[in-house]
């Protein structure tokens, strides 16, 4: 486990090279504060590396505004799907009711009916209306 942990922390490390002689120079020797001096070719290098790191910095924030936004349109395709959905439902509940209404009302042996007719021996249309009972259904 050790030896993995080392094996990826030097993999992050920024160069295996020698970096040349670093020293501390004092306060006083052209320069305002004390500082580490470097050579002119780590520095370059150094430079070189921040400059190559916010260019992939930079394209990765990119990246992730490009992602935040499909997000974003996916968050709200999601709203009106629900939202959709839901209206589906009602509709289907509201449709399940009348139909359950109109069962109930066709089971009932209890109906109003208009009559019409012909009396042969009379020679007469009679026409009317009624309340049946039904004891037969077919």
């Amino acid at each position: 486990m050790g030896l993995t942990i080392i094996t990826l922390l030097t993999a992050g490390m920024a160069s295996w090279g020698a970096t040349g002689k670093i020293e501390l120079r004092p306060k006083g020797y052209q320069l305002q504060n004390e500082a580490y001096v470097v050579p002119v070719a780590d520095g370059r290098d150094t430079v070189e590396m921040i400059e190559t790191q916010n260019a992939e910095l930079g394209a990765l924030r990119r990246h992730i505004t490009v992602q935040d936004g499909i997000v974003d349109a996916i968050s709200s395709d999601i709203v009106a799907l629900e939202a959709s959905v839901a209206a589906e439902r009602e509709a289907w509940e509201s449709g399940v009711e009348k139909l359950q209404k109109a069962n109930k009302r066709l089971r009932s042996p209890w109906s109003l009916g208009i009559f019409g007719g012909y009396d042969a021996v009379g020679r007469e249309f009679c026409i009317g209306a009624g309340i049946t009972y039904s004891f037969l259904r077919f």
